[in-house]
């Protein structure tokens, strides 16, 4: 019994640390007011659809950067989309033809055509140290 507790405890403490990494982000944008939406996504699907992200912030625009980090992310690959909310309603206003009327943004300044850019185009390695990243939300 005694051997068991001790290789429990030995187990335990040569266990790995799960390691966890801040992803900091510069976004850029013209307009003034209003909150800036930010949702980190980590696999096409989700990304795609914008639909369940890992992480989300909504934080006041404090000027033409506006600096979020987003603490405690696993190390692996990202993407990242963000808006800047000038009407307040939490929500991507489009226009009545379907365009978005608010800025909006993807990480690696990736574009898409109709939607969002592909996964791929968005995506960046987030090592185990962090990184800062920087966009513009158009």
């Amino acid at each position: 019994m005694k051997l068991a507790i001790a290789a429990v405890t030995i187990a335990l403490g040569f266990a790995p640390a799960a390691s966890a990494a801040d992803l900091t982000l510069a976004l850029s944008t013209r307009g003034a007011g209003g909150t800036i939406a930010v949702a980190v996504y980590r696999d096409a699907e989700a990304f795609r659809r914008g639909e369940s992200p890992v992480a989300t912030r909504v934080v006041p625009r404090s000027g033409a950067v506006t600096s979020v980090t987003i603490p405690g992310l696993a190390p692996g690959r990202y993407a990242v989309a963000a808006f800047h909310d000038t009407d307040g309603n939490g929500a991507l206003t489009l226009w009545p033809i379907g365009l978005p009327r608010e800025a909006y943004g993807f990480s690696n300044d990736a574009r898409g055509r109709f939607g969002p850019p592909p996964f791929a185009a968005a995506a960046f390695d987030l090592p185990s140290t962090g990184a800062r990243k920087a966009f513009t939300l158009r």
